[in-house]
């Protein structure tokens, strides 16, 4: 009985906790509209730059990762 319970609750607040993030967190396509129209500019402006930062890290992690040496030893 107790474990039902528990199950329950848990079930409960996790559900509760799903429903509070889709309608409470914007996506990223509302976070934009809602942006000033200057800052939205400077967000488009700077996007690629953060696509080439984001793109140059990951291949540095996938170069990394096929080493097989330690994390702290690769870089």
């Amino acid at each position: 009985m107790s474990f039902r319970k528990g199950l329950v609750a848990v079930t409960g607040i996790m559900g509760v906790a799903v429903l509070l993030r889709y309608t409470i967190v914007p996506d990223e396509d509302k976070m934009i509209r809602s942006l000033s129209p200057e800052l939205r500019a400077e967000y488009e402006r700077n996007k690629d730059k953060r696509r080439e930062q984001h793109d140059a890290i990951m291949a540095q992690i996938i170069e990394n990762s096929k080493s097989d040496k330690p994390i702290w030893d690769v870089s």
